[in-house]
């Protein structure tokens, strides 16, 4: 058998043939991620004569992807009558004994598994972070190479996340490939970019033709000051404080934080606990860090209110009127929206540090949703409810809601300090 080499770009070039082992690229629509990607996994399989029980993996958020590359690559091979294929299960079998499964990424514990010496994450930002957990772990045994392409999925998206590591770390590289690049090398249309430009929101253009971050109208927190929220080192210590989103009717996660002033500088987490238990470990936080129950704050929603009890520390109520501030009344719908804003502004002026860097990808997601409605009413301004954010995120945003409640001693001064004179 005779393959012909198929011609690829300079930019594809730079990314099959890298040295690194993996290879993380934010691409444009349209710039031939998936075509050039096709062809090295092929290549992977025929590197080898033998290749029995050498397993190549393609993987995609939802199996009507994955299939999509399935019927691509079958329709270029199937006219060399020696390759084998499955349609149920997707699978191609290799004269030399490889085989190429095609994979959906919607079930992590999936992508679990033995002999992977290749593989490509398709569409990886669409994907959740899980699935990604789960293929690391399965290409340890064989320290197979893999690379993740998708167009860009906002600068919290995990995907995007792990190019920092090509920064440090030389088994890292990262590729951002635009539609101008495109345009240079014969892809993409300039006629057409452009008139896509005009057809589409500025955002969407930026996102989907230069893989580029742009923020929603509505955003109250700017990306670049997210991403400086994990790095703020400077700020100074100050009163102590601790927070606490309580799970509601024992959905969602409890999320508590210690802060030294207004640094975070510990965080934990509960998936399923009472509301003694919840109690016993802000005990626990209060005793080590010595915090007083006036410095205190929990989410007294739903059995939140029974931790208040419990601890007798100050309740969060989301919906109740906002804090008047220098005696006047502020045009927010309820407290919770009063706080965000103040958060917004503080994160904005990088005021705040967050040392937990392994929650920096969920945190961030949930601070890019912090955002006005579609439609604002000025007299009585609100954001996005949690139920709307959830639906976009898929989960409660439990980390920024703790963050938020921060502020209540900032909007209200009086609260957890007491001067005599």
């Amino acid at each position: 058998m005779e393959i012909t080499k198929p011609h690829l770009t300079d930019y594809q070039k730079q990314i099959l043939f890298s040295e690194s082992r993996f290879t993380i690229t934010e691409a444009s629509t349209k710039v031939g991620k998936t075509h050039s990607h096709i062809i090295w996994l092929f290549g992977k399989t025929m590197e080898l004569q033998e290749s029995n029980g050498f397993n190549y993996w393609w993987i995609a958020p939802v199996y009507n992807q994955t299939k999509i590359a399935f019927k691509r690559l079958r329709r270029n091979i199937s006219k060399y009558g020696v390759f084998k294929f499955n349609e149920t299960n997707l699978i191609i079998s290799c004269p030399n004994g490889a085989e190429i499964h095609f994979k959906s990424a919607e079930k992590p514990d999936n992508l679990y598994g033995e002999d992977v010496y290749a593989c490509v994450f398709d569409e990886a930002p669409r994907a959740r972070e899980e699935s990604w957990y789960a293929l690391r772990s399965t290409l340890t045994a064989t320290e197979a190479p893999c690379k993740l392409i998708g167009n860009f999925g906002g600068v919290s998206n995990w995907v995007h996340k792990l190019k920092e590591k090509s920064k440090t770390d030389s088994n890292y590289s990262y590729f951002r490939v635009t539609c101008w690049d495109a345009i240079r090398e014969g892809i993409l249309s300039e006629e057409e970019v452009l008139q896509a430009k005009k057809d589409l929101p500025e955002k969407i253009f930026k996102e989907l033709y230069e893989a580029e971050a742009s923020e929603d109208d509505g955003q109250l927190i700017s990306n670049e000051s997210i991403n400086k929220l994990f790095s703020n080192t400077h700020i100074n210590d100050g009163i102590k404080y601790i927070t606490a989103d309580i799970a509601r009717l024992g959905k969602d996660k409890t999320v508590i934080y210690y802060w030294n002033g207004l640094r975070v500088e510990d965080v934990i987490e509960m998936n399923i606990s009472t509301v003694v238990e919840t109690a016993n470990a802000i005990k626990v936080l209060q005793a080590k860090y010595n915090v007083n129950n006036t410095n205190t704050i929990c989410d007294e929603d739903g059995v939140g209110g029974g931790v208040v009890d419990i601890l007798k520390c100050v309740g969060f109520v989301n919906n109740s009127k906002p804090i008047k501030v220098k005696g006047k009344e502020e045009n927010f719908s309820n407290l919770k929206t009063q706080c965000y804003y103040k958060l917004a502004e503080s994160i904005n002026r990088n005021e705040i540090y967050f040392s937990k860097s392994d929650l920096e990808i969920k945190l961030s997601e949930e601070l890019e949703w912090v955002r006005l409605p579609k439609e604002l009413d000025v007299s009585k301004i609100s954001l996005l409810t949690k139920d709307e954010i959830k639906k976009k995120i898929g989960r409660s945003p439990d980390y920024s809601d703790a963050l938020m409640m921060r502020m209540y001693f900032d909007v209200n001064p009086n609260k957890g300090n007491y001067f005599i004179y």
